[in-house]
């Protein structure tokens, strides 16, 4: 289910600006269900083109974009980045991991 804010509850959230775009429905709702968990109020803007998926859309892809309210944007952002980004690769996880078995080691 979609959380589309009523308009009294997007007017007190103040302006909307852009957190992230994505390229399917599938995945801005789970980014917007986790924010929305979080106490964060989203609304997408293009979800209504999730519907053509799997049709082909200029540019390769149907861009939908999720938007948080002004004042909420730096806990989204960060909400998004801890759940959504991958810090360092699998590369960089061995090496750390290996540097924590010498240091146990000796």
């Amino acid at each position: 289910m979609w959380y589309w804010p009523q308009a009294s509850e997007a007017e007190d959230a103040g302006p909307f600006v852009p957190l992230a775009s994505f390229s399917t429905a599938m995945e801005a709702g789970m980014v917007r269900q986790l924010l929305v968990n979080n106490g964060i109020r989203v609304t997408l803007q293009g979800a209504n083109f999730g519907a053509l998926e799997p049709l082909p859309m200029l540019g390769g892809f149907s861009e939908i974009q999720l938007l948080v309210p002004e004042a909420q944007w730096e806990s989204a952002l960060a909400l998004y980045r801890a759940f959504f980004e991958e810090s360092g690769t699998p590369a960089d996880w061995e090496e750390e991991l290996e540097v924590e078995l010498e240091g146990a080691d000796g």
